[in-house]
């Protein structure tokens, strides 16, 4: 479970080095990679959310962006509970 979320933190945090570094530019690079800073950092941090939210709800399902089918957010399908 966590090895996507490790891979997406770690992009949270290039995206606050890139942030930071930017501070350090002039006119409209300064603009730039703040915003493209902070747009890593906000993908990275959702991405993170979603994936616990799927992972810790249960759902699961196949489409063409997750053909494994294994804790797809894009499925919408909660697992299947056997009878017992």
């Amino acid at each position: 479970m966590t090895h996507g979320v490790g891979s997406l933190l770690i992009s949270a945090a290039a995206g606050y080095w890139v942030w930071i570094q930017a501070g350090s530019q002039k006119g409209n690079a300064k603009k730039l990679g703040q915003i493209l800073g902070i747009a890593i950092i906000a993908v990275s941090l959702l991405g993170s959310a979603c994936k616990i939210y799927y992972q810790t709800a249960g759902f699961s399902g196949k489409s063409f962006l997750c053909p494994s089918g294994k804790a797809c957010p894009f499925g919408l399908k909660p697992k299947a509970v056997e009878p017992k």
